[in-house]
């Protein structure tokens, strides 16, 4: 057991550049989801005028519900893809072990993370703000709120979270807090 918390060591230094990835993927999916919604509520609505598939009732209730769905699927996937991020930081500072001296790095990298979402939040926002997107930008509930304005203070308060967790951890226990 002793060998494997060894080679544990420096866990959280490898795995930040993929915490990065992650943040990145997280800003891709959320815009990709909001074209996804808005083509798919043109094709729904499409489908609905179709008179071979429009003329049934019960099929016009089906395309509404899942027109009705899949926004609010695609504004919770979002969400719960950005918060793993956030749990995963949080995660590795409690599990991992490794020399003070990277701590230094993982204050830069939290810093890098700061700046990041915020060009991340001003680019969300110049795209829901575009005159296409806008109405359908506006049913992303969580997904406006995360990405906004607040997702450096997001990034920033599990970053702080996690380096108090580090310095938690500086009497050389291996195990979680």
């Amino acid at each position: 057991m002793r060998k494997i918390i060894r080679n544990k060591r420096g866990e959280l230094a490898t795995f930040l550049p993929y915490l990065l990835i992650g943040l990145v993927v997280a800003f891709i999916f959320s815009i990709v989801t909001l074209v996804v919604s808005y083509a798919g509520d043109e094709i729904f609505d499409e489908m609905k005028d179709n008179p071979s598939l429009g003329a049934s009732n019960s099929t016009i209730e089906r395309i509404n519900q899942v027109q009705g769905l899949m926004t609010g699927a695609f504004d919770q996937l979002v969400f719960f893809l950005l918060f793993g991020v956030f749990l995963a930081l949080i995660v590795l500072a409690i599990y991992s072990d490794f020399h003070p001296v990277v701590l230094g790095f993982v204050i830069v990298f939290i810093i890098l993370m700061v700046i990041l979402g915020g060009m991340f939040a001003n680019a969300h926002d110049e795209i829901v703000n575009n005159s296409v997107l806008s109405e359908k930008a506006a049913e992303f509930t969580l997904t406006n709120f995360i990405f906004g304005e607040k997702l450096p203070i997001f990034l920033a308060v599990a970053g702080v979270i996690s380096v108090i967790i580090i310095l938690a951890k500086r009497g050389g226990v291996t195990s979680p807090v």
